[in-house]
């Protein structure tokens, strides 16, 4: 967002907004479901009935990510600090979800999964060797962030032994953004709306999400 009353922006850098979508919805959309598209489809490249994780669904990229993976006919899990996220991402069409505060969530989600051919994550951290055990032979990690550092040591055994990869990954293209808008066009999906406040009350919105209490974007209107 630019934060901006006027903005002016060259014609060619203009998409008509989905049908489905109202103005508040559409606004929601570009930058969280660009970087998601890249991640679940570029990189990760799902396919139709693969079984997917997606990491701390409270964010905004998250959330895209596993609405994305649904509408591509993946079978998708989620992990949040939350419980009430977790239910609101089952209401939105996933398999099951875990709380990453749970010491034995791992374990867990490998006995109920038998692990995933992809595992998309924002946290990076520490988490990294756990999402090496629960990634399938030949499957891909892919991270968009790395919101909790650094690894302090990466399992390299069970990297090269599970024949994964790690993937980089960030906004997108031109061409990609073009294709998401057709996705969420052709799916009818619709992004999570957190709230919708006006710009006097803007402050309020960088607390709720300092807090990390939001579960959908934060739109702010003029």
């Amino acid at each position: 967002g630019t934060f901006a009353e006027f903005v002016s922006v060259a014609a060619d850098r203009l998409m008509e907004k989905p049908s489905h979508l109202n103005f508040s919805e559409a606004a929601a959309l570009p930058l969280g479901g660009l970087t998601a598209f890249r991640a679940i489809f570029t990189k990760a490249q799902i396919q139709e009935k693969q079984k997917i994780l997606v990491t701390g669904i409270g964010g905004g990229v998250a959330q895209f990510a596993f609405q994305f993976a649904v509408a591509a006919g993946a079978e998708v899990f989620v992990t949040s600090g939350s419980d009430n996220k977790l239910q609101t991402a089952r209401k939105h069409g996933v398999s099951g979800g875990f709380i990453y505060k749970d010491e034995f969530w791992v374990k867990t989600a490998f006995n109920e999964t038998g692990g995933f051919d992809a595992i998309i994550d924002s946290a990076g951290g520490s988490s990294m060797n756990d999402y090496l055990k629960l990634i399938r032979p030949g499957g891909r990690l892919v991270h968009y962030g790395s919101t909790t550092g650094l690894p302090k040591s990466l399992d390299m055994f069970r990297l090269f032994w599970c024949q994964a990869s790690i993937h980089g990954s960030t906004m997108g293209s031109d061409s990609e953004f073009v294709k998401m808008t057709e996705f969420v066009n052709q799916k009818k999906i619709k992004p999570i709306i957190d709230s919708v406040r006006s710009f006097d009350d803007i402050v309020s919105a960088f607390d709720q999400m300092h807090e990390g209490r939001q579960m959908g974007k934060l739109v702010v209107t003029f």
